[in-house]
């Protein structure tokens, strides 16, 4: 038989034995359903909103593929699904099909990087449920090299080491080098909003309802007495200050406030600029104000409540503007922000931003704004300007409900801080505390590590500014219905840095072969030279339309030495794996201590890879032999708490168990328990046991049935950032009788 007629026969054939370059990534393989349904091998879709509907593969060798998908739809939709392929995206208009009957449709050709897992995700519109559901069978990637492809489990992300406060978990006390003190006027409830000094002894704030206070800070009595000096504000988020002009940011517009008798009441506004679309939505601000030259920079939020339903969004929204305070002439700067309830100066003049966790948003970020940036968060048409298909990255990831749940405005550490001058502060409006970050720029390009630093504060600070002596004066703010809780935690707060010496990191810097860590003391002679005592992970982020998202590629990452400085305030790590547009997470060992003995109080840091820089190795040094004679190890393991620390890292920010009204109803004696619930279709009340299965319902579609006196879209669906397995830890851990706080 010769050649030719041999390849006739095996080309023939292969439509029988099929296509080895081409993997079947089916619907019943996929990380989480949310409330969708299976028909067989066949996933019903109505909402995207809290599915996971991702898989993760392998190729031995870089090639291009297509990918295609295998469903059916008798309606169109008004939305598109997203197809990111390791983090790169298309948009897909899905085509009625006829009579129920499965089609196949491309949705795109992607390059397959060799040798890691690659994330696959078929992303329906958040939001929106459809009556007619689109019913999908399988994707299907088609390589052209043979067995090249290959779909691999989920990898399980590392065990991490036994929580404590400051070491896993958030602290729970106050930093030892901070004085601190409450100013309030129990008669009033002061949701701070916006704050600056006017002179040396002169704060101005306004709040929420729309009122602007004057305090007298000369004065030191402990009873003060706030003068409202403006009032019919419309919800004024930021306040800026030139001399003796004053300007604000209304709900949408920016106003410039006169005292025209000089009676030192304001009882005139000029608008200065309202050059951009607004609705009424409840979720669209003017979030912040910084004054530069003659131009104020502010953030627009996008609005939320159109969004559940048919993801609509006013153009130019999620943008950083500026506007010209004389003429009125308005710009973007960047676009592709959700809530960006922060914006401060950095140390060298440029504008700081915090972004919240949610679509768009798999965690929370700090930024120091690039002109013409987009940070990813995406809307219908008519799109932004901005709006480009390579998303700007953060300077900083800030993971959800491990460092911040709603990060508010950044602002920089005064001089006579000590050690912390010139880092970067930011509150958290549900999260609560202060969290630091240490910026560094690569390559022109700003990333950096952001650090625990305190909690233990009554008002969750929203809004700051600083007198010409270094003292810092914090503004609480919060939402919901529950007044008392409102009243108690909204306020001000003045904190005063003590110099108290305290034990901890400090700064993160990235080397060309691992991560130096600089401490605020020497360590103790001899310590800190054994690996063992860092445990260290990595993680990516994937961008999503529905709401958050899990960590990607979640892994250990090897510490192959770890070299002290000779100070020794200085230690070096040197890494089996730095991978651009990755978390690092650093464990050290609360078993450290200072020079003089002090005990190490906070252990963990992320630090944002986004350049890694060349030819700046960190320096390896043979360790000593004292170093590895320690009598015990560096970390614990406790096998079964993987429920208890997913509760304090996920939902402690707004849920108690022990009684304490927070953001969200305490869960103190859920189990078993019956609780008064609120249809929100029917608007009926039922009275509803707490079983296992309806703690899953509550974490996985919490807008189902609303506790009485809360509203909807208060709670995100968490089937969307938590695996299934980490959900039924979660679910197994609150239907204990009782749970341990």
């Amino acid at each position: 038989m010769n050649l030719r007629l041999v390849i006739l026969i095996l080309t023939s054939l292969l439509p029988l034995i099929g296509n080895n370059a081409e993997l079947s990534l089916p619907a019943t393989g996929i990380f989480s359903k949310g409330t969708n349904q299976y028909k067989d091998e066949v996933l019903e879709i109505t909402k995207g909103r809290g599915a996971t509907i991702g898989w993760y593969i392998k190729a031995k060798a870089e090639e291009e593929v297509r990918v295609s998908i295998e469903y059916s739809c008798a309606a169109p939709l008004n939305q598109d699904y997203q197809l990111s392929f390791d983090g790169i995206d298309k948009f897909w208009k899905v085509v009625p099909t006829e009579n129920q009957e499965f089609s196949r449709e491309e949705l795109g050709v992607f390059k397959v990087r060799a040798g890691i897992p690659v994330l696959i995700l078929l992303v329906p519109p958040s939001g929106t449920k459809y009556k007619h559901p689109l019913r999908f069978r399988k994707l299907i990637v088609e390589g052209t090299t043979p067995d090249n492809l290959s779909l691999i489990p989920a990898p399980e992300g590392p065990v991490a080491p036994t929580a404590t406060p400051g070491f896993g978990t958030k602290l729970t006390e106050r930093h030892p080098a901070l004085d601190v003190f409450d100013i309030r006027d129990e008669a009033l409830t002061l949701r701070i909003s916006g704050m600056k000094m006017r002179g040396e002894n002169e704060l101005l704030f306004t709040t929420w309802d729309g009122n602007l206070y004057s305090l007298d800070l000369s004065s030191r009595e402990k009873t003060q007495t706030f003068r409202r000096i403006a009032q019919g504000l419309s919800e004024p988020m930021g306040l800026a200050i030139s001399g003796q002009r004053l300007f604000v940011t209304e709900k949408n517009q920016v106003t410039e406030l006169i005292d025209s008798d000089n009676d030192g009441d304001f009882e005139t506004y000029r608008c200065v600029s309202q050059d951009w679309p607004c609705s009424m939505d409840y979720h669209e601000y003017l979030f912040g104000a910084v004054l530069k030259g003659e131009h104020l920079y502010f953030n627009a939020s996008v609005g939320m409540a159109r969004r559940g339903i048919d993801n609509y969004q006013a153009p130019l929204r999620g943008s950083v503007f500026r506007v010209h305070i004389e003429t009125g002439e308005t710009e973007i700067i960047a676009g592709g922000l959700r809530t960006p309830d922060g914006i401060g100066q950095s140390s060298d003049g440029g504008i700081l931003v915090t972004d919240n966790q949610g679509e768009w948003l798999p965690a929370n970020k700090l930024i120091e704004i690039e002109k013409g940036g987009f940070y990813q968060f995406r809307s219908t048409p008519p799109w932004h300007p901005l709006d480009i298909p390579k998303a700007t990255p953060p300077s900083v990831w800030l993971p959800q409900g491990e460092i911040a749940a709603s990060p508010t405005e950044p602002f920089i550490i005064p001089e006579n801080w000590g050690p912390y001058a010139g880092q970067v502060l930011f509150g958290d409006e549900s999260f609560g505390g202060l969290q630091r970050a240490f910026l560094e720029k690569v390559d022109g390009i700003t990333q950096g590590a952001v650090f625990r630093f305190s909690q233990g504060f009554r008002h969750h600070f929203h809004r700051f500014t600083i007198t010409p002596e270094g003292e810092l004066y914090a503004g609480g703010i919060a939402r919901g219905k529950d007044q008392e809780f409102i009243h108690r935690v909204s306020g001000l707060t003045r904190i005063r840095y003590t110099g108290n010496k305290v034990f901890e990191p400090l700064a993160a810097r990235l080397r060309s072969n691992g991560l130096e860590i600089e401490f605020t003391e020497p360590l103790a002679e001899g310590s800190g030279w054994n690996p063992a005592a860092y445990h260290v992970t990595q993680w990516g982020y994937q961008a999503t339309q529905t709401y958050g998202g899990q960590k990607v590629r979640h892994r250990l990452t090897g510490v192959r030495s770890a070299t002290v400085s000779p100070d020794r305030k200085r230690v070096f790590l040197e890494l089996a794996d730095i991978t651009p547009g990755d978390v690092i997470h650093v464990r050290i060992s609360k078993l450290l201590r200072s020079g003089e003995g002090l005990p190490i109080r906070t252990g963990d840091l992320w630090y944002t890879v986004n350049r890694i820089p060349d030819n700046l190795p960190g320096e390896v040094k043979e360790a000593p032999a004292i170093t590895f004679a320690e009598p015990e190890s560096f970390f614990k393991y406790t096998k079964g708490e993987a429920g208890q620390i997913l509760f304090q890292t996920y939902c402690t920010s707004c849920h108690s168990l022990d009684g304490t009204k927070l953001v969200g109803p305490s869960l103190k004696g859920l189990a078993g328990s019956h609780r008064q619930l609120r249809d929100p279709d029917s608007n009926q009340l039922l009275s509803v046991e707490a079983t296992a299965d309806y703690i899953r319902q509550s974490i996985m579609e919490p807008n189902a049935l609303l506790a009485d006196g809360y509203p909807e879209n208060l709670m995100p669906p968490m089937a969307g950032i938590l695996t299934e397995k980490q959900i039924d830890a979660l679910v197994d851990y609150l239907a204990k009788d009782s749970p341990a706080p």
